[in-house]
């Protein structure tokens, strides 16, 4: 009898021990299981949307009041909104926000940016969202010494771009004789900010160029190179590198809003010259036709 008596309490005994290990080893899985889901899962499961962004009117802007608006802020507002997500802001430097991305500090990096094959190295980018050359500026009494891009890159001449931009890849790449001023400032209006202090042309993408002129009409500068734009290529958003599942699904928003011309409604909002939506309509609006866009 006693002998019984002990096996039974040695059965109770284990099976205390099973039921006490089983809530941290349910612990450990749903640990376990949260560190190697995807993005879209864990903004699924969270309701949260955390956002990484750098100003650029019209796409990004915040107001007096800390209130952000803006093309690319409609447009994730809406996908957060469609799907009943909460969205969290956080202000990145174009120059980094690769790095922040990968180190998992947001979901999706909305500042307007460039594709190209080295960025893309860091990132997967989005579908373009619409399509953006670079232009310069200059003061009036050097407007006709650069009618080309070739008459940029002469010995003694000093050209400002951003760190981290896509013309500071292409003026690096190309140019071998002018002096090539890289500022590391968050402002994309630096470069044209810095002339004629630091430099004798400022070179920035076509909104940023037109932005700053309407804007600082006491630099008294001029744009040029409107009829030339260089490095025209699709601007997009950004996700972390092999994301498959979260690419996907900001893809299909993206194109679902654009089809159903929710995204030409935003824009007519803003009244910016330059979004050209195919590449192609490039070739009938050159940038010398500065019409404001109609609503």
């Amino acid at each position: 009898m006693k002998q019984k008596m002990m096996i039974m309490l040695g059965c109770l005994m284990a099976l205390l021990a099973t039921s006490c290990n089983r809530p941290q080893q349910n612990a450990t899985d749903s640990q376990q299981q949260q560190q190697h889901e995807g993005t879209f899962d864990r903004v699924q499961r969270t309701g949260v949307l955390r956002v990484g962004y750098f100003l650029m009117e019209p796409m990004i802007m915040r107001n007096k009041d800390g209130k952000m608006n803006g093309i690319f802020i409609d447009i994730v507002e809406q996908m957060a909104k469609d799907l009943r997500w909460n969205v969290e802001y956080q202000q990145v430097d174009l120059k980094n926000f690769a790095a922040a991305l990968e180190a998992g500090q947001f979901d999706l990096s909305i500042g307007p940016t460039f594709s190209s094959p080295s960025r893309a190295a860091g990132v997967s980018f989005t579908q373009p969202i619409f399509y953006l050359g670079y232009t310069g500026v200059t003061t009036p009494d050097k407007v006709d010494r650069f009618k080309t891009w070739e008459d940029l890159d002469q010995p003694g001449g000093k050209v400002a771009v951003k760190q981290g931009s896509a013309i500071a890849d292409y003026v690096t790449r190309v140019f071998k004789k002018a002096q090539i001023i890289s500022l590391d400032q968050p402002a994309l209006s630096a470069p044209l900010a810095a002339v004629p202090a630091q430099a004798d042309v400022g070179l920035m993408n076509q909104v940023t160029v037109f932005t700053f002129l309407r804007d600082n009409p006491e630099a008294n500068l001029k744009e040029i190179l409107a009829d030339n734009p260089v490095e025209f290529t699709g601007v997009c958003w950004a996700v972390k590198p092999g994301d498959s599942r979260w690419l996907e699904f900001v893809n299909t928003a993206l194109k679902q809003y654009e089809d159903t011309g929710l995204i030409a409604e935003w824009e007519k909002q803003y009244k910016i010259p330059y979004l050209y939506h195919e590449k192609r309509s490039f070739q009938y609006d050159i940038g010398t036709n500065k019409k404001v866009i109609e609503k």
